[in-house]
């Protein structure tokens, strides 16, 4: 059995079934696939009053996941709510209605933090999906409707032996304890009742490439201490590293897959978008991490790393993830995604990407072209572990 993960998703055109149409048969091999789905979709939406961008697109794109082949979203990451709760069950539903599986976002806590099962080929996979970035109140509670939280909280340690006003100071997040020991029996129930348990959590700092925070690196061998078989993040935009730990493998960042941002800069959205960074409506800067417009580029006005994707598989044998890789991707200036060649330049900029990502966190992998397996007629890239 074969698991296929990619990272956001986000559709907003008028035929949205195009964006897949490189990749439809790629995406028909995976026996299950995975996604974030990074918005609702509504034909009237909400008002998301804390959330800066606000990720709306309407309803007729929502078919285009099925079509393409996805039967399980993650609904658990920062934009969700941005069309209000009802938008947001709304969309759950009409995936339901369409065969797609979800988790990571319900009617209440409870509901949020319930698994999606499947059952392929007489294996069981379960998933659990957590967001540790997102606006204020998206969150679900006891009887408030929101995504599963995973948060931490940054704590700011000053340089022990100067007075440095200005200097950055080190960061390192302590966990939540409610939510982790949410996260730690969810893994444990979810862990006797199927063969595989896969853990998404939307995490990270999107404006500094390569680098995981303690929280993603913690968190992730958490799970994986806890019963948890594999790992997804995403959240980034760009790609990230991935590691092998205790014999089961973490995908930090999958980085988006598709990505549909329109971006229509106003004076209020400036303001709002300075929180993250303060100069970069000033002097805009192509190098910054941070949105903002690119030439050419007027679905993904993100820095030219995020154009750079993949699709990760997993190579399941009974209940055991045996072999793991991925299968280089990028974006094109209208928005599809394709494949591109792993000796080519494209996929040799990626690989060596992914490889500055292990190797700058010295994560436990390497990468291998060779032997690599070929799925859906595209040659993939193993990653092992370091002996």
């Amino acid at each position: 059995m074969i698991i296929g993960f990619v990272g956001d998703v986000l559709i907003d055109r008028e035929n949205p079934s195009e964006v897949f149409c490189a990749v439809r048969e790629l995406l028909k091999v995976p026996d299950v696939l995975f996604a974030n789905l990074e918005s609702p979709y509504s034909d009237s939406p909400g008002i998301a009053i804390t959330q800066p961008i606000a990720l709306t697109p309407r309803m007729h794109n929502l078919g285009a996941y099925a079509e393409a082949g996805f039967n399980v979203l993650s609904m658990a990451n920062n934009h969700i709510v941005d069309a209000g709760h009802a938008a947001m069950l709304e969309t759950r539903s009409r995936l339901r209605e369409q065969g797609i599986a979800t988790c990571g976002a319900g009617e209440n806590l409870g509901d949020a933090r319930s698994p999606a099962i499947l059952d392929k080929q007489g294996t069981k996979v379960g998933f659990l999906a957590y967001s540790s970035v997102f606006p204020h109140g998206y969150q679900a509670r006891g009887n408030v409707p929101g995504l599963a939280p995973l948060r931490a909280y940054n704590h700011f340690h000053e340089l022990p032996e100067y007075c440095a006003p200005g200097y950055l100071p080190r960061i390192e997040t302590i966990p939540d304890p409610e939510d982790h020991r949410n996260l730690e029996a969810d893994i444990k129930a979810l862990r006797s009742k199927v063969d595989l348990v896969v853990v998404s959590v939307h995490w990270g700092d999107h404006l500094r490439p390569y680098m995981l925070t303690d929280h993603e690196k913690r968190a992730a061998r958490v799970c994986i201490d806890q019963g948890a078989d594999v790992v997804i993040g995403h959240h980034h935009h760009n790609l990230r590293g991935v590691e092998w730990y205790r014999g089961k493998p973490i995908f930090y960042g999958l980085g988006h897959f598709v990505f549909d941002l329109r971006l229509t800069l106003n004076e209020n959205l400036k303001t709002q978008l300075k929180q993250f960074d303060p100069t970069q409506f000033e002097r805009f800067d192509p190098e910054s991490y941070a949105v903002g417009p690119r030439e050419g580029w007027p679905l993904l006005p993100l820095h030219r790393d995020t154009r750079m994707t993949m699709l990760a598989w997993a190579r399941v044998e009974r209940g055991k993830v045996e072999q793991i890789g991925f299968i280089p991707c990028r974006l094109e200036p209208d928005g599809r995604v394709v494949t591109v060649e792993v000796n080519s330049e494209e996929g040799q900029e990626i690989i060596s990407y992914v490889d500055r990502c292990i190797t700058s966190e010295k994560l436990n992998a390497k990468l291998l072209t060779e032997d690599a397996p070929m799925i859906g007629g595209c040659r993939s890239v193993r990653v092992v572990p370091v002996s």
